[in-house]
C-alpha cells in the first residue's frame, strides 16, 4: 500500500491531523489499534472550555464524535483493529490486524501514539479494587460499571480531580484525595470547588489490605496513620509519552520531565530526527486536550508546506495562527511544559544548525534567538 501520509494512531492528534492534510489533497490513511476511532476522549464526559478558537467548546465524547464524522466525509482510508509491528529496511512500515501483515510504503508519517498513566506501587497495589484513574473513567463512562462503593484518589493533578468529580456523581463516596506533596498539583479552581473533597497533603498510602479485593487503605499523613474502609483505589499519578514505537522508526530521544519523561527530539514541525517522521498529540509531551489537537494540526501543515500541496504563504500563515494558540492555551494551562516544550526545539535545531521559523518571534518574543 503506498499513501502520502500514514497516521499512526486515531485519538484526537491523529484524526485533526488527518483532517488538514486529506482536506488538502493528501492521501492519507489512518491506523488505529483499537475498535473505535477517538482514543480516550470517547469516555470523557468533562466540558471542554478551552479548545482552540477554530473549535467549539463542547464535551469529550462530543468532540470525538465531531472529529470523525468529519473526517469520514473525506477520502481516507481508515483502518481500525489495525496497528504497527515494524519497520522495513525499505522504508515502508510494518501493519498488521492480528491476522495478516503488510506493508505501507509512506512519504510521510505522524506518530500519534499518546502516553500511558503511571502506577504507583505500595504493599497491596495489585488487589483487585487498585486501578488507573483512566481505567475506573473507563468503566463509569463507557461500560456504565461502578467500579467501587468507596474511593481514595491517588494523586491532585487536574486529571485526578476530574475522575474524583465523576464518581461522586455517579454516587461513589470518595473518601479523599492523597497527595504525597504539599500542594495540590491541579491549578484549576473551578474544578478544586465542584470537588469538594478532603485533601490529604503530605501523605502516602502505606498498604491496602483485604481477601481477594481492596478492603482497608493505610495513609500516612505527616508521620500519622489514618485507616479508610474503601474498596476503590484510584491513580492519578500523571502520564508519560508511548515512546517505543518512535524507537521502532530509529528517533533520538531527550529526557523532560514536565513533559512527562522520555520522548522523541523535535523541531518547530514536530518532525523527528528521522526525516518524513513527524510527532503530534501526548507522544510529543504531556499536554491539555487544545494542545494535543494543536499539535497534530501543526505537523499535518508542515507536512502540507514541505510537499507544496498547499500555498507557502497560506500555510506559514496558518502556522503562525496555530502556533499562538498553542501558546495561548499552554502558557495558561500548563507554562511549565510549555517552556519543556521549547526548550526541546530550540535544542534540536541548535544541534542541526536549522534556523528556527522567524514568525515563531512573533509569537513567542525572542524563540528564534534564545
Amino acid at each position: 500500500m503506498n499513501t502520502d501520509l500514514l497516521i499512526v494512531g486515531g485519538g484526537p492528534a491523529g484524526l485533526n491531523a488527518a483532517y488538514k492534510a486529506a482536506s488538502n489533497g493528501l492521501k492519507t490513511t489512518v491506523i488505529d489499534r483499537w475498535f473505535t476511532l477517538g482514543g480516550q476522549l470517547n469516555q470523557q464526559t468533562q466540558f471542554y472550555n478551552n479548545l482552540p478558537q477554530h473549535f467549539e467548546n463542547q464535551r469529550g465524547y462530543q468532540l470525538a464524535n465531531y472529529l470523525i464524522d468529519r473526517l469520514r466525509k473525506l477520502d481516507v482510508k481508515i483502518l481500525e483493529n489495525h496497528k504497527m509491528i515494524g519497520a522495513y529496511n525499505n522504508g515502508s512500515i510494518g501493519v498488521t490486524d492480528g491476522k495478516s501483515t503488510f506493508q505501507v510504503q509512506a512519504a510521510n508519517v505522524i506518530m500519534t501514539t499518546g502516553a500511558m498513566e503511571e502506577p504507583d506501587i505500595f504493599p497491596g497495589w495489585t488487589l483487585p479494587g487498585v486501578m488507573t484513574a483512566g481505567a475506573a473513567q473507563i468503566l463509569i463512562n463507557r461500560e456504565r460499571v461502578l467500579p467501587g462503593k468507596r474511593a481514595l484518589i491517588l494523586g491532585s493533578n487536574n486529571f485526578a480531580l476530574e475522575v474524583a468529580r465523576q464518581l461522586n456523581d455517579c454516587g461513589v463516596a470518595v473518601k479523599g484525595i492523597v497527595e504525597s506533596r504539599n500542594e495540590l498539583l491541579s491549578q484549576n479552581d473551578e474544578l478544586l470547588c465542584e470537588v469538594d473533597i478532603p485533601v490529604l497533603l503530605d501523605s502516602a498510602i502505606e498498604r491496602a489490605i483485604g481477601k481477594g479485593e481492596v478492603e482497608k487503605v493505610y495513609v500516612n499523613t505527616d508521620g500519622i496513620e489514618s485507616v479508610y474502609d474503601v474498596d476503590l483505589i484510584c491513580i492519578a499519578k500523571g502520564m508519560t509519552p508511548i515512546f517505543e514505537p518512535f524507537e521502532i522508526m530509529s528517533c533520538d530521544l531527550t529526557y523532560q520531565e514536565k513533559l512527562g519523561g522520555w520522548l522523541p527530539k523535535y523541531d518547530s514541525r514536530f518532525e523527528t530526527t528521522s526525516p518524513s517522521v513527524y510527532i503530534a498529540g501526548n507522544a510529543a509531551g504531556i499536554t491539555n486536550i487544545g494542545g494535543i489537537l494543536l499539535t497534530g494540526e501543526i505537523a499535518a501543515a508542515s507536512i502540507l508546506e514541505k510537499s507544496n500541496a498547499a500555498n507557502s504563504l497560506k500555510i506559514e500563515e496558518e502556522k503562525k495562527y496555530l502556533w499562538g494558540e498553542l501558546y495561548r492555551i499552554e502558557s495558561a494551562e500548563n507554562p511549565s511544559a510549555l517552556d519543556a516544550r521549547l526548550d526541546v526545539i530550540r535544542n534540536f535545531h541548535h544541534e542541526t544548525g536549522i534556523q528556527l521559523p522567524v514568525y515563531l518571534d512573533s509569537v513567542f518574543g525572542g524563540l528564534t534567538n534564545g
